[in-house]
């Protein structure tokens, strides 16, 4: 028998930082086509800052999609990739009484990747 047979998952929730004006977080919904053609609309929005696409766990990749076909359609962008941890938090209930709830924080794979157009050179 395990130690979690006499527990239910209540609920789970992202410790996370505040969403920023220029970012796009990546999740279930949507396809990559379409979230590119919103990457480009934000990229339009915050030319200096660029745009920032973020995701966590299994939509790293739907998320490194989105950005190959970002680029694609773009003669020249920068881009800075950083791989990180989100923390996540899982509540369970007990089935029976005397047990208390428990609180698991883990760890799950996360990408942040920034796209900005490059600025002008001068030339003197």
């Amino acid at each position: 028998m395990k130690r979690t047979d006499h527990y239910a998952k209540k609920c789970s929730r992202f410790i996370e930082d505040e969403c920023l004006p220029n970012e796009v977080r990546i999740s279930s919904a949507g396809k990559p086509r379409d979230l590119a053609k919103k990457v480009v609309k934000v990229m339009k929005n915050f030319p200096k800052d660029g745009v920032v696409i973020s995701a966590s766990g299994g939509h790293v990749t739907k998320a490194v999609t989105t950005v190959e076909l970002v680029k694609r359609s773009s003669e020249q962008i920068h881009q800075e990739t950083m791989l990180k941890y989100a923390r996540v938090e899982d509540m369970w209930e007990p089935d029976m009484q005397g047990l208390d709830t428990l609180k698991v924080v883990r760890r799950i794979p996360a990408i942040s990747i920034t796209l900005r157009e490059p600025a002008p050179q001068q030339t003197t």
